[in-house]
């Protein structure tokens, strides 16, 4: 018996087992699918639904945001008023003074000489300050004198005779053969030599030596001045003046010093205004010192004054650029770009002008840290700000962000 045409059959049957395969492996794909959309972010769903076209109003969501697009740090800016800037130095006096002092004295010397024996003395003395201290005298009375008499200063001798009065008149000692510190005055009988029979003494009492000590004391005057970083860079010329009081002849060298630097060394026209030009390179940021010594005689300085001429001050401009696509999405409300700077301090007032691209807005708080939208200040392309202060700023960080 003849079965027709049964490879038909099973192929009809494999079709069939074929496509219901397929239908099931779609079925898991739209429901895996399906789970997907259900448990993603509800604004990736809106864009996938809907062509990638957000109805979400959260700023800079999209690709960019939070991005830095400028960073700096300007550091110190200072507000410069006027085309130059004054010290005033208070005025000084300056004078020496000579007194007659005894730098040492002794109540009683005996020396003598013969052939048998002899006896000598010294006195010792200080002194501090030798290129000060002049008209160097000793004086003594001489109760008992027989023969000569030799006196000698450090082995220099500066007498060598008879005394003929009982008070002498006094012995200058030359200052050559004087030292600063410790010196010694020897004093002997003159040697009998070949007269065995002499014997030569002096009994030597109220020995005294005098001299006249110039105190310096109030020969220099120092003072201090402060320069800001601000004219310290900026500065272009630097002029001292001052007007010396003085009297004409009776007055020697007057030296000005500026941080060490002699900027002036001469004798000073009485009573005429001085003014000495000197390199701004002399100066320093913060703490300055001028000191005024005079060599002789007695000054009032009066009217002393420090000028800085400065150079024109130029405030540094930054620059950053906005892109189309920030542009684009600040358009769109989906960007803001902000200006963000911190201070060091919070507690002082904080004064200046914002330029940005030509146009200002004003800071004027007391808060570390400043914000600005420049939304409406920028444009698509380059963009300059300039910080003009009317406060000296102390600007840690400044940042253009888009967020």
């Amino acid at each position: 018996m003849r079965i027709p045409n049964p490879p038909k059959i099973i192929a009809s049957s494999r079709k069939a087992q074929d496509a219901g395969n397929a239908a099931t492996l779609i079925a898991v794909i739209a429901l895996l699918i399906i789970f997907y959309l259900l448990f993603i972010p509800p604004s990736f769903r809106d864009q996938i639904l809907e062509g990638n076209e957000s109805t979400s109003t959260t700023k800079g969501t999209a690709g960019g945001a939070n991005e830095t697009i400028m960073k700096a740090s300007p550091g110190t800016l200072s507000r410069i008023s006027s085309e130059e800037i004054e010290h005033s130095i208070p005025s000084i006096v300056l004078y020496s003074k000579k007194e007659s002092k005894v730098i040492d004295s002794v109540a009683l010397l005996s020396v003598k000489s013969s052939v048998f024996s002899s006896k000598t003395a010294a006195m010792q003395f200080t002194i501090e300050d030798l290129e000060n201290t002049d008209n160097l005298l000793l004086t003594f009375i001489d109760k008992r004198s027989k023969g000569g008499l030799v006196i000698s200063a450090n082995g220099n001798e500066v007498f060598n005779s008879e005394v003929m009065q009982e008070n002498p008149a006094p012995i200058r000692l030359n200052k050559q053969f004087l030292v600063r510190g410790n010196n010694k005055i020897d004093f002997a009988a003159e040697s009998v030599g070949w007269r065995f029979w002499k014997a030569n003494r002096h009994d030597l009492q109220s020995i005294q030596l005098t001299g006249e000590i110039k105190d310096i004391s109030r020969q220099m005057s120092r003072n201090i001045f402060i320069v800001s970083a601000t004219e310290k860079s900026n500065v272009k010329r630097d002029i001292l003046r001052f007007t010396p009081d003085c009297m004409t002849g009776k007055t020697g060298k007057l030296n000005v010093m500026i941080n060490q630097h002699s900027v002036y060394y001469s004798v000073p026209d009485c009573g005429g205004r001085i003014a000495i030009e000197f390199t701004p390179d002399v100066l320093r940021e913060g703490e300055n010192t001028i000191v005024f010594d005079s060599e002789e005689g007695s000054y009032l300085i009066d009217l002393i004054r420090i000028t800085s001429e400065l150079k024109e001050v130029l405030q540094p401009a930054y620059y950053f650029e906005i892109t189309k696509e920030t542009m684009g999405g600040v358009r769109d409300g989906k960007y803001d770009v902000m200006l963000k700077l911190a201070f060091t301090e919070d507690k002082d007032q904080k004064a200046g002008t914002l330029n940005i691209n030509g146009r200002e807005t004003s800071i004027f708080q007391r808060e570390r840290t400043y914000t600005k939208n420049l939304n409406d200040y920028i444009i698509e392309g380059n963009n300059a700000i300039k910080i003009v202060p009317e406060t000296t700023l102390e600007i840690v960080s400044m940042e253009v962000v888009k967020e």
